[in-house]
Protein backbone atom coordinates (compact mmCIF):
# COMPACT_ATOMS: atom_id res chain seq x y z
CA UNK A 1 0.00 0.00 0.00
CA UNK A 2 1.31 3.43 -0.81
CA UNK A 3 1.74 6.31 1.60
CA UNK A 4 -1.14 8.20 -0.02
CA UNK A 5 -3.86 9.43 2.27
CA UNK A 6 -7.02 11.30 1.26
CA UNK A 7 -7.32 15.01 1.85
CA UNK A 8 -9.12 16.09 4.99
CA UNK A 9 -10.86 19.41 5.52
CA UNK A 10 -8.63 21.86 7.34
CA UNK A 11 -9.34 22.84 10.92
CA UNK A 12 -10.56 26.36 10.15
CA UNK A 13 -12.97 25.02 7.51
CA UNK A 14 -14.46 22.52 9.96
CA UNK A 15 -14.79 25.18 12.65
CA UNK A 16 -16.37 27.62 10.17
CA UNK A 17 -18.92 25.09 8.93
CA UNK A 18 -19.74 23.99 12.48
CA UNK A 19 -20.19 27.61 13.59
CA UNK A 20 -22.38 28.45 10.60
CA UNK A 21 -24.52 25.37 11.24
CA UNK A 22 -24.83 26.25 14.93
CA UNK A 23 -26.00 29.76 14.01
CA UNK A 24 -28.52 28.43 11.48
CA UNK A 25 -29.76 25.79 13.92
CA UNK A 26 -30.13 28.36 16.71
CA UNK A 27 -32.10 30.64 14.37
CA UNK A 28 -34.36 27.84 13.19
CA UNK A 29 -35.05 26.52 16.68
CA UNK A 30 -35.24 29.74 18.70
CA UNK A 31 -36.74 32.18 16.19
CA UNK A 32 -38.68 30.04 13.73
CA UNK A 33 -39.44 27.08 16.01
CA UNK A 34 -38.67 24.63 13.22
CA UNK A 35 -36.27 22.02 14.59
CA UNK A 36 -37.01 19.63 11.72
CA UNK A 37 -35.79 22.21 9.22
CA UNK A 38 -32.57 22.47 11.25
CA UNK A 39 -32.13 18.71 11.09
CA UNK A 40 -32.67 18.78 7.33
CA UNK A 41 -30.01 21.48 6.94
CA UNK A 42 -27.62 19.32 8.99
CA UNK A 43 -28.35 16.30 6.82
CA UNK A 44 -27.60 18.35 3.70
CA UNK A 45 -24.25 19.42 5.17
CA UNK A 46 -23.37 15.79 5.99
CA UNK A 47 -24.49 14.62 2.54
CA UNK A 48 -22.27 17.23 0.86
CA UNK A 49 -19.33 16.04 2.98
CA UNK A 50 -19.92 12.41 2.01
CA UNK A 51 -20.21 13.32 -1.67
CA UNK A 52 -16.90 15.18 -1.39
CA UNK A 53 -15.27 12.11 0.20
CA UNK A 54 -16.71 9.94 -2.60
CA UNK A 55 -15.21 12.27 -5.19
CA UNK A 56 -11.81 12.07 -3.48
CA UNK A 57 -12.02 8.26 -3.43
CA UNK A 58 -12.95 8.08 -7.11
CA UNK A 59 -10.05 10.39 -7.97
CA UNK A 60 -7.70 8.12 -6.02
CA UNK A 61 -8.95 5.05 -7.87
CA UNK A 62 -8.54 6.70 -11.27
CA UNK A 63 -5.08 7.95 -10.31
CA UNK A 64 -4.10 4.41 -9.34
CA UNK A 65 -5.49 3.05 -12.61
CA UNK A 66 -3.45 5.62 -14.55
CA UNK A 67 -0.29 4.66 -12.66
CA UNK A 68 -0.89 0.95 -13.40
CA UNK A 69 -1.51 1.72 -17.08
CA UNK A 70 1.65 3.83 -17.29
CA UNK A 71 3.69 1.05 -15.66
CA UNK A 72 2.32 -1.58 -18.06
CA UNK A 73 2.99 0.70 -21.00
CA UNK A 74 6.64 1.02 -19.99
CA UNK A 75 7.11 -2.76 -19.66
Amino acid sequence: MSGWSPQSPSGPVVVGVAFAYAVVLAYLVLIRGAILLGVIVGLVVVAVYFLWRLLVAVEAVTDGAHRIADEREQN
